[in-house]
Order: C-alpha cells, then sequence, then structure tokens
C-alpha cells in the first residue's frame, strides 16, 4: 500500500501583470501548463492502489480532477494538435490524407487558416510572456512562436560501449517498446532537465503574467528508468490489471486494425514479463511525478503561488494488459481516457475538499476553460466547452459528449455510461460502464430492445455537425 503525502499551499502576494489586447484591468493569473506523455489513469488519486503519485494526488486535492476526460485521438501528435488548438483535428484540415503525425509548423499553419491560434499565442496577444520546455505538439513548439523555449530533450535509451541503442526485453518489433532499468543518471534524463528549467523560471521575476508549459516525455516508451525507481515496486507485489481470456469472442474483426505489433497478454505472461512491464511503467510515472512535485514545490515558494492556475494532462491514455494489449490507438476507454486536474488557487471551495467530477469532457475543453478562468474573451473558433461550470458545481448537468477518432478506422463516443464505437466496415461496439467497466460485455450483440435505443442515439451523436467529418473518415 503505497503513502500518499498532500501538501498545502498558503496564500500570499498577487502579481500585478498588463495586457497587449484591452480586456479589462484586473490582475490577470499566470498558467502553469503541465503535460505528460502516455498517462493513463493509473493515480493514487483517481482509485489507483499501486502507482506512487504523491505530487499529482496533492494537486488533485487542491483543485478539480475530471474522472472521465477523454481525448479526441488516441495518439501524441493528433491528440496534442487538439489540445493547443481547442478543436478536432479533423477540424484542422488533418487525418484524410498523408501521416497522421503532422509537424509542429503544419499544425500552427493549419490553425493560422482557421482564423485562430495555439492557446498559448492566443494568451500572447493578450499580454502573456510564453516559455514552454518539453514535449508540447509532436515535437515542442516551433520556437519562433513563444518567447523563451528550453527545447525538447530526446528520448531517454540504454546505450551500448559503442553508444549504439541496446534492448533489454522486447525485440519483436519496430518501435520504441522496451523496458527495465536504464545506465544513465538521473539527472541527465530530458525529463530531470526540462523540470529544472520550469523550477528556474518560476524563481525569476516577470513583469507580465505568464503562460508557462511543461511537457515530460515519461511513461511513454522505452520504459527505461533508475532502478531506484522500479525498486519502489517489488514484483511480487505488483497487482495484474483484470484480464479475460475469451474477451475478444464478441468484437468486431475490425478492432484489430488499430492494434499494433507490440505484445500481448498471452505472451506477456508466458514469458513472466507482464509484472516487470508493469513495474518499469509505474517507476516512469513515479520518477515524471517527482520532477511534477519539484515544479510545484518551486511554485509554492514563489510570489506567484496565490495567482497562478495549474493544469495537469496527459494526451491519451495507455493498455499495460488491459482487453490484452499494451498499446494505445485502440477505441476503448482505456486508450481514451486521461488524467486531467485544474487548479485555481483563487477559488473559495472549501479547504481539505476533494473536487472530483463525474462528467464526461473532452480534452479540447481545456482551451475555452482557461481563457474563462483567465477573463480573456471568448475564441470562437475553438469547439470544445467551458468547463468552469463543472468546476464551480461538480453535480451540474452536462449534456456534451466526449469524442475520440482514429482516421479510416472508428468514430467512439462516451456519452452518460455508454462507449459506443463504429468502425470503418460499420461494425460496432457498444460498453455499458456502469456495470462493465473492463468493457468485456459487448451490447452490440444484446437481444434487449432498449439497447437498440441506445445505439441509435449514440449513432446520432456521431452524425452532429461538428464530428461528422471525423465519423465520415472513419468509415
Amino acid at each position: 500500500m503505497k503513502k500518499i503525502f498532500l501538501f498545502c499551499i498558503s496564500l500570499t502576494l498577487m502579481v500585478s501583470c498588463s495586457s497587449s489586447k484591452k480586456v479589462n484591468t484586473q490582475k490577470k493569473p499566470n498558467v502553469l501548463f503541465i503535460a505528460v506523455d502516455d498517462l493513463n489513469d493509473w493515480a493514487g488519486y483517481m482509485g489507483n492502489n499501486q502507482a506512487i503519485t504523491p505530487n499529482m494526488d496533492a494537486l488533485a486535492s487542491q483543485g478539480t480532477f475530471f474522472n472521465s476526460a477523454h481525448c479526441q485521438y488516441a495518439v501524441c501528435g493528433p491528440s496534442r494538435a487538439s489540445v493547443m488548438s481547442g478543436m478536432y483535428y479533423h477540424s484542422l484540415g488533418f487525418g484524410s490524407e498523408g501521416s497522421i503525425q503532422k509537424k509542429d509548423k503544419e499544425v500552427v499553419e493549419a490553425v493560422k487558416k482557421k482564423g485562430s491560434s495555439l492557446i498559448y499565442e492566443y494568451f500572447a496577444d493578450y499580454g502573456y510572456k510564453t516559455m514552454a520546455a518539453g514535449k508540447l505538439l509532436h515535437h515542442h513548439v516551433p520556437e519562433e512562436t513563444v518567447d523563451v523555449s528550453h527545447g525538447r530533450g530526446s528520448w531517454d535509451f540504454n546505450l551500448d560501449e559503442n553508444g549504439k541503442k541496446k534492448r533489454l526485453n522486447w525485440f519483436g518489433s519496430v518501435g520504441l517498446l522496451d523496458w527495465g532499468p536504464i545506465n544513465k543518471p538521473e539527472t541527465e534524463m530530458s525529463d530531470y532537465k526540462a523540470a529544472e528549467w520550469a523550477v528556474d523560471q518560476l524563481s525569476q521575476d516577470h513583469d507580465k503574467p505568464f503562460f508557462l508549459m511543461t511537457g515530460f516525455l515519461r511513461p511513454h516508451t522505452p520504459l527505461y528508468i533508475q532502478q531506484k525507481y522500479l525498486d519502489m515496486y517489488p514484483l511480487d507485489e505488483i497487482e495484474l490489471p483484470p484480464y479475460k481470456e475469451d474477451d475478444y469472442n464478441d468484437i468486431p474483426k475490425a478492432a484489430e486494425e488499430v492494434w499494433n505489433t507490440y505484445p500481448d497478454v498471452p505472451w506477456a505472461i508466458k514469458n513472466k514479463q507482464w509484472r516487470k512491464m508493469l513495474q518499469a511503467y509505474m517507476a516512469c510515472i513515479t520518477f515524471t511525478d517527482v520532477q511534477i512535485g519539484k515544479i510545484l514545490k518551486a511554485l509554492e515558494n514563489s510570489p506567484y503561488r496565490d495567482n497562478t492556475i495549474v493544469v495537469l494532462w496527459s494526451d491519451h491514455g495507455f493498455h499495460m494488459g488491459e482487453k490484452s494489449r499494451f498499446q494505445k490507438h485502440t477505441a476503448w476507454d482505456r486508450s481514451t481516457k486521461v488524467p486531467l486536474i485544474i487548479k485555481d488557487p483563487r477559488s473559495k471551495s472549501t479547504k481539505g475538499t476533494i473536487k472530483q467530477v463525474e462528467a464526461n469532457v473532452q480534452l479540447i475543453d481545456l482551451y475555452p476553460t482557461l481563457l474563462e478562468i483567465c477573463g480573456l474573451p471568448e475564441n470562437k473558433k475553438v469547439e470544445g466547452h467551458s468547463l468552469v461550470p463543472l468546476m464551480k458545481n461538480p453535480s451540474v448537468k452536462w449534456e456534451y459528449p466526449a469524442y475520440t477518432f482514429r482516421r479510416d478506422k472508428y468514430a467512439t463516443v462516451k456519452y452518460g455510461s455508454y462507449r459506443f464505437t463504429e468502425y470503418f466496415d460499420g461494425s460496432r461496439e457498444l460498453y455499458n460502464h456502469a456495470n462493465d467497466p473492463n468493457e468485456w460485455n459487448n451490447l452490440i450483440h444484446s437481444a434487449d430492445d432498449k439497447y437498440k435505443d441506445i445505439v441509435e442515439h449514440m449513432h446520432g451523436l456521431l452524425q452532429k455537425p461538428e464530428v461528422i467529418v471525423g465519423y465520415e473518415e472513419s468509415k
């Protein structure tokens, strides 16, 4: 059983700022924007009793966390383009032709063609200083689009005596997947350096409000991490995720079209690697949590702590054996569901009260949410919805669905307790998370007439004007 350490941020000075556009004369809050790559919902505050995440847990206890937040594309680059633009990936003109992963500059140009700007550029237009380190778009951000850039470090690999990449456990396919201890010190890790840079920025004097972005690579593969983090997770104490051997008996063939060539659970069991993979994944999460903690501590010790909005999010989830997969890309909840925390230190919520939102929300909702929180004018080009009503009252009625798309593969929607997916060949899946959180019982095959009405309604949600393009692409 892990220990969760909570800390509280006290109130001090407010930071004054100016604006290059006329909004109003009140003080504007800063924004600390933290992105984590391939982080699923394995965090203590989301109910996981194994992952050691005291800093994320503490942040969640001080703000609002969304227990059913979903990405709009279960792949790094497209998801991040949606977050930063506040638009569906297909709305940017991407997805139907060429590579799925677009270069950062291509994303910037596509957003401009839509008459809009990426979220940090929008803040810059209203007087904010923009700073960036690490993975934010697919790579970083074009450095000329921010005031200060630390750039992005490289993936951290194991190297042999000749400086070539050295694999430890997985040799079965092209890709970054592998796991185990890394033969380099923690201080040389890209994420360590990004965190130190962010800490340094928070120690400096800024004469106007800032939008400070830090993107962490771990727990993206390769799952290499220092032995001390692996040692936090003794193999004989690791609990395996739920697994059903005949799970695929009721899924359509089209679901396999998004599977990669990484191992499946039968391979992991046969080769006695499943717990080692889980150990490495959770160790990488804890390493990233430590880096996040350094930044949050620096913020707490700075004059900005009382006037800085903190946002933490992941670009998509990741299967660690659920439904027999070790990957992202799928239309299932494990790929689409992501951590999302928003802390506004100016809120008057009761001290110690944890604000947990169960409504289904989308990552593209972040853009309009931050504009409203920070008192900036609405950007009418964005397609998400402000989450401020849910932050004020987690029980407020929320009628918006959460969509995820995959070009030429599927369109899926989460609404209420149901997840509904239509694949490119017209085949379907329907799951009720109220009694089937593992998505083991595909209700498409049910003889119960009530599910026919649900399917019709969910299919109708995919016909809405703002999502129909993505739906048609998936067909």
